[in-house]
């Protein structure tokens, strides 16, 4: 039987925690330091729930209660809220973490999702949440980690430059007011259930007096030691020379041609190039040979990808280089930012590549020869056959290995009143646009009517947004925005006189002009039928232009799309689909194998990006999809491929990314243990053996399973 509850109730001694538990939790947990924050056992719990474009019920069985959720699709986070009391906010700061029980009721397979708080900074809440992939009848329990490792420094560290921290917790977990539980991506009604939500895990607590410098020579961190952990220069050689004999025996996966296509299956129409083609109802891609081909992919295989600032962290850092030694010419001074994070306004700033001295150290001046020429070996001995976005030009060039082409539009005008993660969205009806587009793939058009270039990603991960807002950006930009003089262009062909439109839009408009000038959000539910129109005509018409510039440069490679991310709609892909080849996708899931496209379309897809990381290995954050250990990650990685090859419509996915991003950050700050190989560029062991188990009969698997 379920204990009361309390909101201010913190249970602090083991033995009480023991003979209060559900009787369902493990003798694991009921160990724990833990707090309940909500059980459903007490009916007044039911005033502190609040839904959003949801229904809830109070379920009361003779062991347990628990609430079912009854949820719509129409807003971005549909579900409940379990709100703590206004004056008694849950101190969550002493446990590791919150976890869930939830079930889902319903007859359709769904995703159900916990934010921990509402901190303002929405990066700190997305790393403050987490879900798990529900089948009809199933139940599982959400695990959401407070802190970025599962020890804390006393007292508490203030990072610089990285989205994870050793020692750190994640957000003010003080007073945290709320906990979300939304259906995630919902498209249609669906039914889950909420129980048994509670704070558990005591920390250890290490002291920090002596914490920095927290990085060794070799870009390791510094206070831990693990397997394959790198403590010399010689250890560092040594184990280099071990790879290297097994990769020069190795024959790489069996039946594979030269561009890395099915040599044992059919035989399909050879054009030279790679193209794609539906056979027995799958998609596949066809390697210049004829043969089927499946791409699977890294992301990133660039030694030049992983450098790490500097400048006003020097404290970080032990036994650096001074510059004139020649480690010092990994150096480096820069003025690359995005739109966020610690270096956004301090450029220039200096940088320092370990991942690049550490090849230095291996293989001397001709570090980088090495490095282009033990990726393809590591490629093919992997069972992997493409290198993917934002590669090493030297590695493509050689004709080893398929690749495929990154292209950035750059310097293009911007709808100034539209937002997004990586800044706001091209005007495309500034004729700018068009220019820009032209001149971005003239001066990247690596691998123009190369056999070996798959295609080309053009952009990455563009802000999409909710159904039609960015028609709302248009009219929130200054008047003389291309893209609003357009707008309002149609709508004055439409409505005729201003009148009209006010009328249908619940408007006050004085006239058209005043309609440029004014920079308010408009009512969007009865303009909405307008906002639709011009959203659609804003997709349709940045792919026509992207698509047409590219085939006259590549007219045989394929056009892979923008790499659709978080932010994308039904709308936005059926309008894609028309000019796209493959649709590419950078999915973060645990399975892609449900994925599907809109009714109306029938086209291949591409998984540009997925991962999943651990902190077993002196790395501070798991990046966006979190594994145990090394072991789980690769057994993650089998996981997703297989259902990916399961999936009719994907003909490949590609892994972000080759090489660990650096402890302390990239230029954003990101430092996940997502790669195939640490910063000493020693693989992943464990990762590595199950990649291999997967890949060498993945054409054969894909032929033999199918949907389920």
């Amino acid at each position: 039987m379920k204990m009361k509850f309390s909101l201010q109730y913190v249970l602090v001694a083991a033995s009480l925690i023991i003979l209060l538990s559900c009787n369902h939790q493990s003798q694991q947990e009921e160990k724990e330091h833990k707090l309940v924050l909500f059980d459903f056992e007490n009916i007044q719990q039911k005033s502190h729930i609040r839904a959003q474009d949801a229904t809830f019920e109070f379920v009361e069985e003779t062991n347990n209660n628990y609430i079912k959720v009854n949820n719509g699709f129409t807003i971005k986070e549909p579900g409940v809220k379990l709100l703590a009391e206004k004056a008694s906010p849950w101190n969550l700061s002493s446990y590791f973490q919150v976890k869930a029980d939830v079930k889902n009721i319903g007859e359709e397979d769904i995703q159900v999702e916990m934010f921990v708080g509402n901190d303002p900074n929405l990066l700190l809440r997305w790393y403050c949440s987490d879900y798990v992939d529900l089948k009809p009848g199933e139940a599982k329990t959400i695990v959401v980690d407070l802190a970025w490792t599962p020890w804390i420094n006393k007292p508490q560290i203030e990072f610089k430059g990285m989205n994870g921290a050793p020692g750190k917790i994640k957000a003010d977990l003080t007073k945290v007011t709320e906990i979300t539980f939304n259906s995630r991506y919902a498209t249609k009604r669906n039914n889950f259930t909420v129980d048994n939500v509670r704070a558990v895990g005591k920390y250890e607590e290490k002291d920090a007096n002596n914490f920095f410098p927290f990085i060794d020579e070799f870009g390791q961190y510094k206070h831990a030691d693990w397997k394959g952990k790198i403590h010399s220069k010689k250890e560092l050689i040594a184990k280099a020379n071990k790879e290297l004999k097994v990769l020069e025996a190795s024959k790489g996966a069996p039946n594979i041609g030269k561009y890395g296509g099915w040599t044992a299956g059919p035989k399909l129409k050879a054009t030279g190039f790679f193209r794609t083609e539906k056979v027995n109802g799958k998609w596949w891609m066809v390697d210049p040979e004829g043969n089927l081909f499946w791409t699977a992919g890294l992301n990133c295989v660039s030694s030049s990808s992983v450098a790490t600032g500097i400048t006003e962290r020097e404290n970080y850092f032990s036994s650096m280089p001074s510059k004139d030694e020649k480690l010092g010419q990994f150096y480096q001074e820069t003025k690359f930012v995005p739109n966020h994070g610690f270096y956004f306004d301090k450029v220039p700033y200096t940088t320092y590549n370990f991942y690049q001295s550490n090849l230095y150290r291996k293989y001397g001046d001709n570090w980088k020869e090495k490095f282009q020429d033990i990726a393809h070996k590591r490629i093919k001995d992997w069972g992997m056959n493409t290198i993917g976005f934002m590669s090493d030009f030297g590695a493509t060039r050689q004709g080893r290995t398929p690749y495929v082409g990154s292209i950035w539009i750059k310097e293009t005008p911007k709808i100034l009143g539209s937002k997004g993660y990586w800044g706001p969205m091209h005007d495309v009806f500034d004729p700018n646009f068009r220019k820009a587009v032209q001149e971005s793939i003239q001066s990247q058009k690596e691998g123009a009517n190369d056999p070996w270039c798959i295609g080309y990603f053009i952009d990455n991960e563009l802000s999409w947004g909710l159904l039609g807002s960015l028609s709302v950006g248009t009219l929130k930009s200054p008047a003389d925005q291309p893209a609003k003089i357009e707008f309002i262009n149609d709508l004055k062909a439409k409505y005729v006189s201003i009148e009209k439109l006010n009328k249908k839009w619940g408007a006050k408009y004085t006239s058209w002009s005043n309609m440029l000038e004014v920079t308010d959000e408009p009512n969007v539910k009865l303009a909405e039928e307008d906002l639709l129109v011009f959203y659609k005509k804003i997709a349709d018409t940045y792919f026509k232009i992207v698509h047409n510039e590219i085939k006259k440069v590549a007219p045989h490679q394929n056009y892979l799309g923008c790499r659709f991310a978080w932010a994308n709609n039904d709308v936005v892909l059926s309008t894609a689909s028309k000019y796209l080849d493959i649709m590419s996708f950078n999915k973060y899931e645990y399975s892609v194998e449900k994925f599907s496209l809109p009714k109306d379309v029938d086209k291949p897809v591409m998984i540009g990006e997925f991962h999943f990381g651990a902190n077993d290995r002196g790395s501070f954050h798991v990046g966006v999809k979190k594994a145990k250990n090394q072991a789980e990650r690769g057994q993650m990685y089998q996981d997703y491929i297989q259902g990916a090859l399961r999936n009719p419509y994907i003909i490949g996915a590609h892994w972000f990314q080759y090489i660990d991003e650096p402890n302390t950050g990239r230029f954003d700050g990101e430092n996940y243990n997502v790669g195939f190989i640490d910063v000493c560029d020693n693989p992943f062991e464990e990762v590595i053996e199950k990649v291999k188990e997967t890949t060498y009969n993945m054409y054969e698997y894909r032929r033999d399973h199918h949907l389920k």
